[in-house]
């Protein structure tokens, strides 16, 4: 998929939906449902890398009492997922527009209840494996602040970043379900929401690779 040029307009535009983002979201540590006027006791669902933001949108209209928050690193990027959120109204979906390398920076420990994450960049080329989302050294920086068997989503394209996630996930001592290497022919498919680079993939005919890892508990 075609990097997204630089929308027009954007501080502007970003300004007029400031109400679904924060100038320091660090300062919401520990404290995200009571700044985001979301219940003391709703679940928090967190989201690394949320693109244009289908998924995210989709998912917090299906779950109005879920606080979810979605992070972004891309200004232009997340702007197409802020302007899309404000259209729908939607009152329980906040943005970070930051790198998830700082993720220890904007929760606290048993803050977040469930992890997902899309298609994110399988660094293969780079090999670079170790800054891969879903290498060990990530897996254990989530474990600060994730609550004991809190479950994570993770999908993608990648064969081979889905095999050493696989293996990362059981090294990290996370127990793994819902294996599967044909997301659409399978059935975990019934509810299961497609992101901007799923549909794309899957018009090509690429299969989508899935699986569910739960943190120790």
């Amino acid at each position: 998929m075609a990097r997204m040029r630089t929308k027009r307009h954007l501080p502007e535009r970003m300004e007029r939906a400031h109400e679904y983002w924060f100038d320091n979201p660090s300062d919401n540590k520990g404290n995200w449902r009571g700044a985001c006027s979301m219940p003391s006791d709703c679940e928090l669902w967190l989201e690394l890398g949320c693109g244009k933001g289908k998924f995210a949108t989709e998912q917090a209209a299906l779950n109005p009492d879920v606080l979810y928050v979605a992070f972004e690193r891309e200004p232009s990027v997340i702007l197409a997922a802020i302007e899309k959120s404000k259209e729908l109204g939607l009152k329980n979906i906040f943005f970070v527009k930051q790198d998830i390398g700082l993720i220890e920076e904007f929760f606290e420990k048993d803050e977040v209840d469930r992890v997902f994450i899309n298609f994110c960049d399988p660094w293969t080329r780079q090999n670079k494996p170790k800054r891969r989302l879903t290498y060990r050294d990530f897996l254990t920086r989530y474990k600060t602040f994730v609550k004991p068997g809190a479950k994570l989503a993770f999908k993608t394209d990648n064969t081979e970043l889905f095999d050493f996630s696989l293996e990362e996930f059981k090294i990290s001592g996370m127990e793994v379900s819902d294996v599967t290497y044909d997301l659409h022919n399978s059935e975990f498919d019934k509810d299961n929401i497609r992101t901007e680079f799923e549909q794309k993939f899957a018009d090509d005919g690429i299969a989508i690779k899935r699986a569910v890892a739960r943190f120790p508990g």
